[in-house]
Formats: C-alpha cells, sequence, structure tokens
C-alpha cells in the first residue's frame, strides 16, 4: 500500500528525499555547535533560520513514519475476523489512516513547493511534446526539437523523461509503417522514434476532459 500516491515516484524515492532533509537537519545542528560557525552572527542566523525550518517538516517526517507503522500493524490485524466487525477497531482503523494520510499530502507539497519532485509534474514544453506526438505520429529527437523549438539534447533529455513515466514508447524506423514524411523516410530509417502510448493518450484525455488543458 502507497502511503504517498505520487504519479510516478516511488514511496521508497520519497522517503529517501525525506532522509536526506533529516540528515541536512543534523549536519545544521553540528555546524552550530562549531566555534567558527557560532561566532560568526550573519552566519548563525541564517542556519538558525534553516534549522527552524527543518526541524518543524522533521517533526511531520517522524509522525508520518510513526502513524504509517502503526497502519501497518493495524492492516495485519484487520485480516482477523475478529476485527472485521470490531467497531472501535474499525474506527481506530480509519483514524490511523486519516492522520497517516494528511501528514503525507503535508510532506508531498512541501516537496513539491521545494521543487523536491519534478519527477512528478509535466512543464509547458513537455506538454508541448506529448500533444505534438499526439497529433503528428512518432517523431525522432532531433526533428522533434525543430517542431518544439528547443534543442536536440534537450529534446532527448524530455523525451528520455516522459519515456520514463510511461507516456511515451519507444519504435525503431524500421517498424514504422506510413510515416508522415515519406520523403525523408530512407534517410532517417533508423532513428529512434518516439510516439505518444496509450497511457499518454489517455492522460491527455483526462486533462481536455478536467478542462486543465487545451
Amino acid at each position: 500500500m502507497s502511503v504517498f500516491n505520487a504519479k510516478y515516484i516511488s514511496d521508497d524515492e520519497i522517503w529517501l528525499k525525506l532522509k536526506a532533509i533529516i540528515d541536512e537537519r543534523n549536519n545544521i545542528h553540528t555546524l552550530l555547535s562549531q566555534n567558527d560557525i557560532n561566532t560568526d552572527p550573519l552566519k548563525t542566523k541564517e542556519l538558525a533560520i534553516k534549522l527552524h525550518e527543518l526541524e518543524q517538516i522533521c517533526e511531520v517526517i517522524n509522525d508520518l513514519k510513526s502513524y504509517a507503522g502503526d497502519l501497518r500493524d493495524l492492516n495485519e490485524m484487520s485480516l482477523f475476523e475478529d476485527f472485521k466487525t470490531d467497531i472501535d477497531f474499525q474506527r481506530l482503523l480509519k483514524q490511523t489512516a486519516d492522520r497517516c494520510n494528511e501528514r503525507a499530502v503535508k510532506l508531498y507539497n512541501w516537496l513539491m513547493q521545494k521543487g523536491m519532485l519534478d519527477e512528478e509534474i509535466e512543464d509547458e514544453k513537455d506538454m508541448q511534446i506529448l500533444t505534438f506526438l499526439d497529433y503528428a505520429g512518432a517523431e525522432y529527437a532531433w526533428r522533434l526539437g525543430i517542431n518544439i523549438g528547443i534543442d536536440v539534447v534537450e529534446a532527448r533529455e524530455r523525451l528520455e523523461r516522459l519515456l520514463e513515466k510511461g507516456l511515451l514508447e519507444k519504435v525503431q524506423g524500421t517498424m514504422l509503417e506510413n510515416y508522415h514524411r515519406a520523403k525523408d523516410w530512407t534517410k532517417h530509417m533508423n532513428h529512434t522514434y518516439y510516439r505518444i502510448s496509450r497511457q499518454g493518450k489517455h492522460y491527455l484525455r483526462q486533462l481536455r476532459t478536467d478542462g486543465d488543458y487545451i
């Protein structure tokens, strides 16, 4: 059972990011104990402000760890018949799940605001790529970059990220039929092409249905 319910990134990856925050908090504690730091008022103030923010978020992290552990134990207990009809147990299970979810959402949103979960979003250029491939069909990085207005290096990086998310799929040029630029076919048939996946089509369709993207 996922704790964070992220779109693409796994719980394990998010926990690693949260561990890095705890490590940063601990490191600041160490720095503030050093003479060359605590005798510098400006540096001390800067670190103290950062520490205050991290202490607050680390408290939420610790709460989540506790509730996630409790929820895991309660879910295992809920498999037994005696607990399935126990009203008090079911109330405790729901209460724990709600508290766990509340803290997971808070941490997820904080990580997003800090730019630490870029894997979870598609920016305007990503959306242009998806929309273009949905309309025009398969394309390779260099030609796609020309159509979108980005260089080939950025095009490849974005295509690979969208591929990892399952929104695109690779196809060799030799496997394509009815390519939309027949005159270039022989010259470029050995390129690796990218086309929108079924998941990618569903994603765009859902955005249009929700009115989030035209």
